[in-house]
């Protein structure tokens, strides 16, 4: 059986987060990769993938927070 459409839009207004709210979001992600990435860097076990992939989701989360700040 096919599933039924809703009839609003998801880009209701009521569907969105607010500026703040995301902001808040980023930086609570931001908080627990940095604490990811310095639990890996303090095991011994580096894997040098591993640190790069955090580092870039790191310049991702404050190159996404820097265009919400410079939007409002």
């Amino acid at each position: 059986m096919p599933e039924h459409d809703i009839d609003a839009s998801d880009w209701t207004e009521q569907d969105l987060l607010t500026r703040e709210l995301a902001t808040e979001r980023l930086a609570e992600d931001e908080l627990e990769t940095v604490a990811e990435l310095e639990r890996l860097r303090s095991s011994g076990q580096v894997a040098p993938e591993a640190v790069e992939l955090l580092e870039r989701r790191l310049r991702a989360l404050a190159a996404s927070r820097s265009n919400i700040a410079a939007n409002r």
